[in-house]
């Protein structure tokens, strides 16, 4: 009775290693080699949709802007943008939150750092590094600084940033109560389309392993 048990085990455990390995594809290896085409390209980025920077309550741009440039480059992780002018809001429709009007005025360059690339999507996965945002709203005044998450899709030319709690610190806070501290976690979100600068077509970045 006891070897018809193992050999049935034996078989159960046989078959789930098989359909594990069958469903878990391996690890491709990581890009090295990051090509911008054209290279390099001035781009320019406008907001599809909101950008939002939570830090305590929510603060919504409707208008956000970008330019910068985009090149290739050869490393893991590599910088393969540069982000020289942003700009949150405007005179027009300037950022808003619960507490009133918010201005945002950031630190530039930031810089997109790629980490992986999906050829079957198109899309470069990484972050911006070197984020600072100093934003006024009401009496409050603050700092964020760090980096955020963020995805470049070149068939569609959308940036997207979208950081978790932990990569952006609020580094200095003045006038804004318990409600934004040195311990709160800011998150930023949003999509640019990117398109080369003075057309209407967006660049493409892919990443390979020679």
């Amino acid at each position: 009775m006891k070897r018809p048990l193992r050999r049935k085990t034996l078989m159960a455990t046989t078959t789930c290693l098989a359909f594990g390995l069958a469903v878990v594809p391996a690890s491709a290896n990581p890009s090295t080699s990051w090509t911008a085409n054209p290279n390099p390209a001035a781009i320019s980025g406008v907001n599809s949709g909101p950008t939002s920077l939570t830090a305590g309550v929510p603060l919504v741009c409707t208008q956000s802007s970008l330019q910068g440039s985009m090149f290739s480059a050869v490393g893991n992780p590599a910088t393969v943008a540069t982000l020289g002018t942003l700009t949150f809001g405007s005179t027009t429709s300037p950022c808003q939150s619960v507490l009133g009007g918010a201005t945002f005025t950031p630190t530039a360059p930031w810089r997109f750092v790629a980490q992986d690339h999906n050829p079957a999507t198109g899309v470069t996965s990484g972050y911006l590094e070197g984020v600072q945002l100093s934003v006024a709203v009401s009496f409050c005044r603050f700092t964020t600084a760090g980096k955020a998450s963020a995805t470049y899709r070149s068939s569609t030319g959308v940036l997207s940033v979208n950081s978790v709690p932990g990569e952006l610190a609020v580094t200095s806070a003045l006038g804004c109560g318990t409600t934004i501290t040195t311990s709160t976690l800011p998150v930023l979100k949003g999509n640019f389309l990117i398109k080369i600068l003075g057309t209407s077509t967006a660049p493409t970045l892919t990443g390979s392993n020679p």
